[in-house]
């Protein structure tokens, strides 16, 4: 059994130390009561301390003011002048802002640490060392965790404003006043390769409509259920026409005059990796409407909903090939949202909810994907799949984070989304308790209500 030794500041980083100790089979030992204060060690700590077999003691700016660690590191220490030749040892844990030469306040004869560095390995990096100094592991030369490097972004965003709802020659279409804007990759604060450029506005109508998205829909969500005989015959029909619709989207987006510029420049830029983004803004000068605000928020809804994927140039595909572009969708952020420090392991909450009466689509092309990428990183990530995937549970798993101040850094919902014209808001289907185990009725929760997680 391993004795830990820590300040209550340092509980989340003991917490997950625990985490990785115990899922290599080695017990940990903790004081979950968080004593603090008194002139002498507990019975029960004595006893423990006595008992392990190692002692590790997390040492950071906030232990310096600790004394009850500084009680429990005496104490280990008169139990390893005892024990030496058992290979009971204390081992310092060295947190960011505490450097070797401050164990001198804690040890009279310095003992080698184990220091724990920030950064995206943070403890992974640190734990064959520290598995070493346990002696579960041959020490070996450490290998320091090599970042990816990153390469600058340039990115071209479409921006969308005053969306409504049209119809000419008995097509429902949506509209809206669109900008284009270039932002060059920047290193440093300052641009690689160009200057910012931003088009004149223009005016964008979707070239598709409810009838190619319907046919879309069907093809991602339904055919995989039966292709065969007419339904291949549909599906031929529908992938013969992708091309086509990309190169309506490119025109209506990318090809007037306006864009000309701003295109030709994301185009050109070589040391940098390219993104796409459209940001369609729903919202309406004061004074608007009632009609008018819902007929704009049904056509934003219709607008970010548009296949972005397939823009075609006449040549090729613009999110495929040797240099494919990224594609990001946005929506206006009103209200400053302060940034939440996070440490790794990034936590990711997955759920996917299929409910009846939505249309089924295959787990093994939208889940399995992200449980691929997240087994790929390690320990850098951690991965808890909600079941069942309710609403009701997603309530439960968010509060139970936060109470453990381990909060999920990414909520990741792979399942269907609405738009209701009479609400005016899109939803998320989630599933709902049945009468029966094998029953999973739809739960259509809307935006005001998730907002609210």
């Amino acid at each position: 059994m391993i004795f830990l030794s820590h300040a209550s500041a340092d509980d989340s980083f003991v917490a997950e130390l625990r985490r990785e100790l115990e899922a290599r089979r080695l017990p940990v030992w903790v004081d979950s009561r968080q004593l603090r204060g008194g002139d002498k060690l507990g019975p029960e700590i004595e006893k423990a301390i006595e008992t392990a077999s190692q002692v590790l003691v997390v040492l950071s700016p906030q232990t310096v003011n600790s004394p009850w660690v500084r009680r429990e590191v005496q104490k280990a220490l008169e139990v390893e002048e005892r024990r030496k030749a058992d290979g009971y040892r204390v081992i310092p844990l060295l947190r960011p802002g505490i450097t070797p030469s401050a164990l001198g306040t804690w040890f009279d004869e310095e003992p080698v640490a184990v220091p724990i560095e920030i950064g995206p390995a943070g403890l992974s990096a640190a734990l064959p060392v520290l598995l070493a100094a346990l002696g579960e592991r041959l020490p070996t030369d450490a290998q320091p965790f090599e970042e990816p490097d990153a390469k600058p972004v340039a990115e071209l965003i479409l921006t969308l404003l005053d969306p409504t709802i049209e119809t000419a020659e008995g097509k429902r279409r949506a509209r809206a006043t669109a900008t284009l804007v270039y932002e060059p990759a920047q290193v440093g604060g300052r641009s690689i390769e160009s200057r910012r450029i931003e088009s004149c506005r223009f005016s964008l109508t979707a070239p598709l409509g409810p009838i190619e998205t319907a046919d879309l829909r069907w093809y991602l969500e339904s055919y995989h259920l039966w292709p065969v005989g007419v339904f291949q015959e549909r599906a031929a029909g529908i992938e013969k026409r992708l091309p086509a619709w990309g190169a309506e989207l490119f025109k209506a987006a990318l090809g007037e005059e306006e864009a000309r510029e701003a295109l030709s420049a994301w185009q050109k830029a070589q040391k940098a990796e390219r993104r796409f983004s459209v940001q369609v803004d729903g919202d309406l000068l004061k004074g608007a409407t009632e009609e008018a605000r819902a007929s704009a928020q049904e056509a934003a809804n219709e607008l970010l909903g548009l296949p972005w994927e397939l823009l075609h140039d006449g040549d090729a595909w613009l999110f495929q090939g040797r240099d494919a572009v990224r594609i990001r969708r946005r929506l206006p952020n009103r209200k400053f949202q302060p940034a939440r420090p996070s440490a790794l392991p990034l936590r990711i909450l997955a759920l996917s909810p299929r409910p009846e009466k939505a249309g089924y689509f295959d787990h093994r092309s939208s889940a399995e994907p992200l449980t691929a990428a997240v087994e790929s990183l390690g320990a850098l990530a951690r991965l808890t799949v909600l079941q069942p995937p309710t609403y009701a549970e997603l309530e439960k798993a968010l509060q139970t984070a936060a109470e453990r101040d381990e909060p999920f850094d990414v909520v990741h919902f792979d399942g269907h989304g609405i738009y209701d014209r009479r609400q005016g808001l899109g939803g998320l289907c989630f599933e709902a308790l049945g009468d029966r185990p094998d029953e999973r009725p739809m739960d259509l929760v809307y935006a005001d209500r998730l907002a609210g997680l």
